[in-house]
C-alpha cells in the first residue's frame, strides 16, 4: 500500500475502486465520479488563481501570494476571505470540494499582503461570476 497525501486520497479510493470494479457499468460510473472530482479540482484551482491575480496589484505580487508560506491563518480578515470564498464559489464541505482547503493559503496570503477585504471579495465576486456563467456588469 502506497501512501498518499491527505488531498489526493478520494482520487486514489476511486482509482482503487475502478482498477477492482467487477463489471463495465460500475468501471463506467467510477470513471465518472473520477472525471467529476478532477474537473472540481481544476475549476477550483482555476479559481483561486483568477482571485489572485484579480485581487493582486502587480504580477509579482501574485507570485508571492501563490507560495504556501504564510501565517497570516488566525486573522481576522482571512477568516472572513475564506468564508466568503466557501458561500460564493465552492462549500468545502462537499466532498466533491474538498480541494479548496490546499489553495486557502493564497487567501492568507493576500492578507498578509494588506490587500483590503472588499477588494478580495470583489475578486471573488467576479471569479464567481465566471463559475455561473454570467459576467458582472
Amino acid at each position: 500500500m502506497d501512501s498518499v497525501p491527505g488531498s489526493d486520497v478520494p482520487v486514489a479510493i476511486l482509482q482503487k475502486q475502478i482498477s477492482s470494479s467487477k463489471s463495465p457499468e460500475e468501471k463506467a460510473r467510477l470513471e465518472n465520479k473520477l472525471s467529476e472530482l478532477m474537473l472540481a479540482r481544476e475549476l477550483i484551482r482555476g479559481s483561486m488563481l483568477q482571485v489572485v491575480k484579480k485581487a493582486t496589484y502587480s504580477p509579482e505580487q501574485a507570485k508571492r501570494v501563490q507560495k504556501p508560506d504564510t501565517t497570516g491563518h488566525m486573522c481576522k480578515a482571512y477568516k472572513e476571505v475564506v468564508e466568503y470564498y466557501r458561500v460564493m464559489c465552492y462549500n468545502w464541505h462537499e466532498p466533491k470540494y474538498k480541494s479548496a482547503l490546499q489553495h486557502f493559503h493564497m487567501l492568507a496570503n493576500l492578507c498578509e499582503e494588506n490587500i483590503p477585504v472588499e477588494r478580495i471579495k470583489s475578486a471573488i465576486d467576479e471569479c464567481k461570476g465566471k463559475k455561473d456563467g454570467r459576467s458582472r456588469p
